[in-house]
Parts: C-alpha cells; sequence; structure tokens
C-alpha cells in the first residue's frame, strides 16, 4: 500500500535537503522505506541521488515517481536534465519536446530546450526557443542577453531602451542590463564604460552569493592543495586500463578549442567535457573533511567513487581513452597522477591579460572567482605559479599548449599534441572539426567557429584600464 509522508517526515526531509546534508538525507528516506512505502519517496529519492550526482539512481526514482502519478511538467523537465547531465543528450531531447506537448509556453522548458539546442550546436534552433521565450516574458533581460551573445544585431538601440526600462524589476536584470549595456559599450568601443558595467555586474551577483563564494575559494586555493600535498604520502590504488587526457587551463584559454581538435581526429576519443568528476566525487564524499577515516578504511575509495562518476556521465566501459577538461582538474593533478598512471596532461596557456580580460567577459555562474576581478587576477596568478612548478618537474606526460601559438600555427602545433599524445595526425582534422561537437561552457560560440589568429593589440587598452584600477602585476603593459 502507497500512503504519504506524515507532517513530521517531510519537515525532517526538507530540513535535510535545504542544509545540504544529502547523505543523511538519503539514509532518513530509506528508514522510511523500509517502514511503508510512500508516493512522495521516490521525488525525494529522486532529487537527493541528483544532488550527490547518482544520475542512474535518480532517473530511475524519478521515472517511477511519473509512473505511479502521472506524467507532468515539471517531473518531465527534471527527468530531461538529468539525462543531460549523463549525456544522453537524445533521450533528454525527447523528454523536454514530450514536457512541451503538455503546455506550449511553459518557460522552464523553453529554456531547457534552448540550452540543450546550444549546447549541441543547433544555434538556429536555440534563437528561435530564445526569441519565444521573450513573447511570454518580453522584460526578462536574461532571455535579451542571450540572444544578443548568439547574435549582435540584437544589440540595437531598442534593446538598450528596454535595459532601461526592465533593469529595476529585479535583482537578475540588474545584472543582465548591466552585461547588456557591457557588449553595447565594446561594440561602441567604449571600453572604460564596458569594464565599467562588467565590474557592476559580476558584483551584483557576487553579492548574493557570499557564502558559498567564500567556501568554494577557501577550498580551491587553501584546504585542496593542503589535502593534495598530504596525499603525497599515502598509497592508493590506481588503474592503468584507462589513458584519459586532461586538458587543463583557466577558463578561456582555449581548452575546449583543443579538445575539439583532440576528439575530432577520428581516433575513436571520447568527450566528456567539462566533467567536473572529482569536484563532485570531493564535495558529496566530503573528502577533505573526513579524509583520515576514508583512506585508514579503503584505499580503493577514490578509484572506484571517480571511475563510478565516469560512468554515470556517459563514459563508456569499452572507451579508454577519454578526455576531460574540467577546469578545477589542475588542482587536482597530482592527485590524478597516481590514480590515472597512464593518462596524458595538456595545460592551456593564454597571454595572461588577455585571459583575464577573456574571463571577465565571461559570465561563469558556478566559478566564483570569477566574479571577483580581484580574484581573476589572484587566481591567474595562482595557476601560473603552480605551472611553473609542474615545468620544472619536466614530467613526460605533460605538454604546454599556447593558444597564441595554436591559432598563428594550428598545423604544427596540433601535429606537436598529436605526436605527444601517440595518435595519428593527418591534415584534415583542423577541416573536420565537427558542428555537432557538445559545448556547455561559455566559449560555445567562439569554439564553433573557424579557428581565428589571436591579436593581442587590444589588451593595451584594457592594460590602462586595469592600471588605474590600481593593479600592478607585471604583465601588465
Amino acid at each position: 500500500m502507497i500512503t504519504d509522508l506524515n507532517e513530521n517526515e517531510l519537515h525532517n526531509i526538507n530540513r535535510l535537503i535545504g542544509e545540504g546534508d544529502y547523505w543523511k538525507a538519503l539514509e532518513f528516506l530509506k528508514n522510511i522505506n523500509k517502514d511503508k512505502k510512500t508516493l512522495m519517496n521516490d521525488w525525494y529519492f529522486g532529487h537527493v541521488y541528483f544532488r550527490l550526482h547518482k544520475y542512474s539512481k535518480a532517473a530511475e526514482h524519478v521515472q517511477n515517481f511519473i509512473s505511479k502519478k502521472s506524467e507532468d511538467i515539471l517531473n518531465l523537465n527534471f527527468l530531461g536534465e538529468i539525462y543531460t547531465e549523463q549525456g544522453k543528450y537524445d533521450r533528454a531531447m525527447f523528454i523536454f519536446e514530450k514536457a512541451l506537448s503538455f503546455d506550449q509556453k511553459n518557460k522552464t522548458t523553453l529554456l531547457n530546450l534552448a540550452r540543450l539546442n546550444m549546447n549541441i550546436g543547433d544555434i538556429k534552433k536555440s534563437k528561435t526557443y530564445y526569441k519565444f521565450l521573450l513573447k511570454i516574458e518580453p522584460d526578462n533581460l536574461s532571455y535579451h542577453y542571450s540572444l544578443s551573445r548568439i547574435d549582435k544585431e540584437y544589440l540595437s538601440k531598442s534593446l538598450i531602451e528596454k535595459t532601461k526600462l526592465y533593469s529595476q524589476k529585479n535583482s537578475s536584470n540588474q545584472i543582465f542590463s548591466q552585461l547588456i549595456l557591457a557588449k553595447k559599450n565594446e561594440s561602441d568601443k567604449d571600453f572604460d564604460s564596458e569594464v565599467k558595467n562588467l565590474l557592476n555586474a559580476h558584483k551584483l551577483y557576487l553579492s548574493g552569493k557570499q557564502k558559498a563564494y567564500q567556501q568554494q575559494f577557501n577550498y580551491s586555493t587553501n584546504l585542496l592543495p593542503n589535502f593534495i600535498n598530504n596525499m603525497k604520502k599515502i598509497s592508493i590504488n590506481s588503474d592503468k586500463k584507462f589513458s584519459p587526457i586532461f586538458i587543463m587551463g583557466l577558463p578561456r584559454s582555449g581548452t575546449t578549442l583543443v579538445e575539439r581538435i583532440v576528439v575530432s581526429s577520428g581516433n575513436k576519443i571520447q568527450s566528456l567535457g567539462e566533467a567536473d568528476v572529482f569536484d563532485k566525487i570531493f564535495y558529496s564524499n566530503q573528502i577533505v573533511e573526513n579524509q583520515k577515516n576514508i583512506f585508514s578504511s579503503n584505499s580503493n575509495f577514490l578509484l572506484d567513487k571517480i571511475l563510478e562518476q565516469y560512468k554515470e556521465q556517459g563514459l563508456i566501459s569499452d572507451n579508454i581513452v577519454f578526455t576531460d577538461k574540467s577546469i578545477s582538474n589542475f588542482l587536482y593533478m597530482d592527485l590524478i597522477i597516481k590514480i590515472f598512471p597512464n593518462a596524458k596532461f595538456i595545460y592551456c596557456r593564454r597571454d595572461p591579460l588577455a585571459n583575464i580580460i577573456g574571463i571577465l567577459k565571461s559570465f561563469l555562474p558556478n566559478v566564483y572567482w570569477s566574479h571577483s576581478i580581484q580574484d581573476i587576477f589572484f587566481m591567474t596568478e595562482f595557476y601560473l605559479n603552480k605551472l611553473e612548478k609542474i615545468n620544472e618537474e619536466k614530467n613526460e606526460n605533460f605538454h604546454l599548449i599556447s593558444l597564441e601559438e595554436l591559432t598563428n600555427n594550428p598545423q604544427d602545433v596540433s601535429k606537436n599534441l598529436f605526436k605527444f599524445l601517440n595518435l595519428k595526425w593527418s591534415n584534415k582534422i583542423l577541416e573536420n572539426m565537427s558542428s555537432n561537437f557538445i559545448i556547455k561552457t561559455a566559449s560555445n560560440l567562439q569554439a564553433r567557429e573557424k579557428i581565428k589568429k589571436h591579436d593581442l593589440q587590444y589588451t593595451k587598452i584594457y592594460s590602462k584600464i586595469f592600471k588605474k584600477l590600481n593593479f600592478k602585476n607585471h604583465w601588465l603593459i
């Protein structure tokens, strides 16, 4: 017999989820499930497993909930989001389109379809969905901003007037009004105003994320480096079957372009994009906090969890070579070497000032340090210092690529890259980069274009602006 959760059970499970204590929430749900079968159990199981990045389990419970209740827009959208995380894009598209058949004007469904089509490279269809969203909600500046990124023609005088009119509607509009104005400033070559509006947008966004920002920054620059240093003394079981290719670097440094070249080679290399597997495993299992208990009892723990998570996100077991271009992998590198001794590492380096400008112009919601100009400078220095130490070690499995050199001389640089990877190179590789390549990052549009030379003359303008802001780093011209 299926019953409902009582008031006390609902209060407890919502409290645990609200506090982010997902393992306790999971244990709580399992205990309830022993005593009675409830309709809502599957719903809560699905959400808890999703937050623990156990996507197969999440999908199973959401499907159960739908079969017991009925198909509705809320749960179909959630199921589609799970499939997207698993890399099952065709299935996700089918589910989102089914959800749309229930309500042609559902904003969540339309936004999911706009984003998914953008990720898979169907820009035209993505634009159609964003335009339809604007018909439903014409005062939502995030839709206007997305369209302005797709097509500069949207940066019209009427859009600027709308930006002024709608900017005070809510905090989201305040942020996107600044981003739209910054794009218009850039188009008009008013670079001082552009930087001012970008800084305003990032400041507004970060003001509502202070706790998460502080935790993430402390983790990346303090807790994780200390943990990795301690792990050098601990024996961990490794896997020699897989030969992953980790493509690393700061955001906007060319990692997406390099991954696209590698997987378009015809060598049957699976792309996992920004999988964030190490971050997900470390966060969900609180590995840094619980390291003594974990590694004293199970030396296989990390290896098992990492492989399991890659498979959760679409890694096909027979594909022993795959790419992972997660931003934070560079910080895990010493640990990755122990877990995957056959791994290859490619670091994408870009002119530091050009890289800083690129990050500032981007809007990376989950990379909180990218919303502070001070932290962008700090993290650039942080990465470069670590890169210097790695270069001194002369690791034969580490390869450095300059974005400027790659774009100026793609044939020779890609030849050297393929030689390092022990892959067959042909002169057709640069011509055959698939437009259907999945890109889930802010570089989506640029990375689909043909390779263009990087002229660094523009950095002189921004260098002067940063100097006015009292930055004195040695790479400022």
